[in-house]
């Protein structure tokens, strides 16, 4: 999803015209995509049973929460979406955290 998210921001910046969001539109491509090869490390961890990958994917939701902030301030579809990310993000840190994932990860 965030890799689809990276590139419809790409294409959306060269499309549209007069616009400057102060970034250049390049980097933020950039920035998400490094994001997403994150995620997906913090994945295999995950999917390979290591504790070390407790700690990003913890991370990786706290960033979520900041973003989903930034939903809720908005109106509409937007405030939906805030409460949606808000759930899964907590539900992430939760799961990660709980003692019985800990117990079924290896060291």
């Amino acid at each position: 999803m965030l890799v689809i998210f990276a590139a419809s921001l790409g294409i959306a910046s060269f499309n549209t015209r007069g616009t400057n969001t102060g970034a250049s539109p390049l980097a933020e491509v950039i920035i998400y995509l490094l994001f997403a090869l994150c995620m997906g490390l913090i994945a295999r961890g995950l999917w390979r049973r290591s504790r070390l990958a407790r700690t990003p994917m913890v991370l990786a939701q706290v960033f979520g929460l900041i973003s989903a902030w930034l939903f809720l301030e908005g109106d509409g579809a937007a405030v939906a979406a805030g409460v949606a990310i808000v759930v899964v993000s907590v539900l992430g840190i939760y799961l990660t955290l709980r003692p019985a994932t800990g117990a079924d990860l290896l060291d």
